[in-house]
């Protein structure tokens, strides 16, 4: 039972900041401070855990009392590896709450409940051999990876076989279908705006793709790609604002 709280608490954390992000995107760029509370709570999920592993890492590097010790804390590699993580996943999340169709979100939502699930498995697991550093980090890596892999298949084919390509876009060029794409956005000036083009740019791209070579081999495999990279970000994601709901209720360790 504390396994299925600790993931509600989760998607709580995760989806009411992108619940505000995409119902208030329309009407201000002030929607991004949503993002922003997720983003800080996707940082301490990866920086806390690898902060432990550092320092159980250094303890036996660094001989106590040593000048050096001042310097190897591990604080700037776990800093570096939480920023890269709120990098890149807060605007993919931003982007798949944005843009992805029902039936790709109820997929990426059973994704997170299966990674949380297999990271405190593994954890436990790890635990048996591990230090609670090394397991809880190497738990977190294994569950969501072997999540992501799992939603794989079923995120290829809704994109590839069930999600319609407009019929409009058989008819026109690639640099139409990317600016039909990226004139779908709100239309305002900004850096919100610019950013996200890319992602539309790149959504453009792939469904002139599907429309005209279909039936060709590559094209799959562009899909097959775009959907390990989502899946492997939103579960890496989850894992972590499941860490963090773990630090806010007192029961990190």
């Amino acid at each position: 039972m504390p396994a299925l709280v600790e993931i509600a608490r989760a998607l709580v954390l995760l989806l009411v900041p992108l619940a505000a992000w995409r119902l208030g995107f329309s009407y201000s760029d002030w929607a991004a401070l949503a993002l922003v509370a997720l983003g800080v709570a996707i940082w301490l999920g990866v920086y806390r855990p690898r902060l432990s592993r550092r320092r159980a890492e250094l303890e036996v590097v660094v001989i106590p009392g040593s000048a050096l010790g001042h310097w190897f804390t591990g604080r700037m590699g776990a800093g570096l590896t939480a920023g890269a993580s709120v990098l890149v996943g807060v605007p993919v999340l931003a982007w798949v709450a944005l843009r992805s169709p029902p039936l790709v979100i109820a997929v990426l939502l059973a994704l997170c409940v299966v990674a949380g699930l297999l990271s405190q498995w593994a954890i436990r697991v790890l635990g048996r051999s591990l230090t609670p550093p090394f397991a809880r980090v190497m738990g977190h890596g294994i569950g969501s990876t072997v999540a992501a892999l799992l939603a794989l298949l079923p995120l290829v084919w809704l994109n590839w076989a069930v999600i319609a390509v407009p019929h409009e876009i058989t008819s026109v060029g690639l640099s139409e279908a990317v600016a039909a794409q990226i004139a779908q956005l709100p239309p305002r000036a900004g850096w919100l705006r610019e950013g996200l083009g890319l992602f539309a740019a790149l959504d453009g791209a792939k469904l002139w793709l599907a429309a005209q070579h279909r039936e060709a081999l590559w094209v799959g495999l562009i899909f097959s790609v775009d959907a390990a990279l989502v899946s492997f970000v939103v579960a890496r994601s989850f894992v972590a604002v499941m860490e963090f709901g773990r630090l806010i209720s007192g029961r990190d360790e």
